[in-house]
């Protein structure tokens, strides 16, 4: 299958290089290999940090070149260890990047935090530290990533206290269908794009028991200045209510310290143009790696630690500082560079100090019956530590699946009539 691809993608990008000025197919080849096969010249190395590798608090030193101040100082007191797998070399998908290799080049920001003449793939492959907006061009890489044509699963969000003990738990059941910018036998659905509609999710709440037949239908249009708009249905009232989401409230009614543009399984979903992005450079660090299982558990101390391996990789940093009034004054995001899947970040508040870490874990996609053959990274979990509060929130997903057959009608009102009978 990876053969099949592969050929496929090399005969794609032969009839639109060959399109091109010789000059410029060279450089076209070499933004797209750069982007999409960083680590075509050999896997990341870093000494005395190889696979089977246990890392601790009594030999930490070895990855201070790669792991930020922040997180450094946790391995070193001790909350949590790391475990060292081989660096997954995981391309996106070969429609996706012939996407971008036909389309980039004519991708541009207006003057309003809006992009221009995107079509399809990444839209910004190439970015420069000395480029005032390409802070901004990777927040729109992250947003147009490549991701699968609809995605299920079932979501559990859950407190965890400063004695390890889940004190308090959500579970429900989402789907997430993208309808624009599709790529390769991926359609766009004609009604969402003439409407706008990048993406639609919907939600079901199962746990706990007073809460149970809770549903939300989320869109989120292509153009950010657009509001995102929310359906909620409560079956104890037997009531819709259509309403603006508001991304900076806590998820939960507040039982969970992730606020809503933060939302699993998507990780940021905030507004791009409320933040002022800051371009910090790729760097080679240490991250939670592709997880080869299909479910994520938690240790370290408190119990708020995935246990998962570790791998180096090239990591996007960037940062991201509101416009507007926010609970956090900054925060620091590590995208992976390969597939621009969210692998942490940081939130600070207004003097600087760090309030919460939040760890992104992601499945292999062949250790995912749900998603094989897909080629995309499939997000299992995460945690949201706040050091202030000394409590942790978590998500752990079960029984995700790409793909599956799915309509645009189970996204709308009367999908919420429907179920709520």
């Amino acid at each position: 299958m990876q053969r099949r691809m592969l050929t496929r993608l090399l005969f794609i990008l032969s009839i639109i290089l060959s399109s091109q000025l010789p000059s410029a197919a060279a450089d076209t080849a070499e933004v797209i290999s750069a982007a999409f096969y960083p680590y075509r010249a050999g896997l990341p190395q870093q000494s005395g940090i190889l696979p089977g590798v246990v890392i601790d608090q009594h030999h930490w030193q070895i990855t201070e070149p790669v792991l930020p101040a922040e997180l450094l100082r946790l391995v070193q007191a001790g909350d949590f260890t790391i475990s060292i797998q081989e660096t997954t070399d995981l391309p996106v998908r070969p429609a996706y990047i012939a996407a971008t290799a036909e389309r980039f080049q004519s991708v541009m920001l207006d003057g309003d935090n809006r992009v221009e003449h995107y079509q399809g793939g990444r839209p910004f492959p190439q970015l420069d530290t000395a480029d005032p907006r390409a802070g901004e061009k990777a927040a729109w890489n992250f947003r147009y990533r490549d991701v699968p044509q609809t995605l299920e699963m079932r979501n559990t969000m859950q407190g965890v206290n400063n004695a390890g003990v889940i004190d308090r738990q959500n579970i429900g059941r989402a789907r997430t269908r993208y309808g624009m910018h599709r790529s390769g036998e991926e359609e766009n659905d004609t009604q969402w794009s003439e409407r706008g509609v990048y993406m639609k999710t919907s939600f079901q709440l199962m746990y706990p028991a007073d809460q149970e037949g809770r549903m939300r239908i989320f869109t989120l249009y292509d153009d950010d200045h657009l509001s995102r708009e929310e359906l909620n249905y409560n079956p104890q009232n037997r009531r819709i209510r259509k309403a603006h989401a508001n991304f900076l409230e806590r998820m939960g009614g507040g039982r969970y310290d992730v606020l809503m543009e933060e939302q699993p399984p998507f990780f940021f979903i905030g507004y791009i143009h409320e933040y002022q992005w800051t371009y910090k450079g790729e760097q080679i660090l240490l991250v939670p790696g592709f997880l080869k299982a299909e479910q994520v558990s938690y240790g370290g101390k408190h119990n708020w630690y995935p246990s998962v391996p570790w791998e180096l990789r090239r990591v996007v940093v960037l940062e991201a500082t509101p416009k507007g009034a926010h609970p956090y004054g900054k925060r620091r995001f590590y995208f992976d560079a390969q597939t621009y899947v969210l692998l942490s970040f940081l939130s600070f508040d207004t003097t600087g100090a760090v309030v919460r870490l939040a760890l992104m874990v992601h499945g292999h996609p062949d250790s995912v019956p749900g998603a094989r053959n897909v080629g995309l990274p499939v997000p299992l979990g995460a945690t949201w530590i706040n050091f202030t509060q000394e409590r942790a929130a978590q998500f752990v997903a079960g029984d995700a699946a790409c793909n599956r057959a799915d309509s645009p009608r189970r996204y709308e009102l009367m999908e919420l009539l429907r179920k709520g009978k």
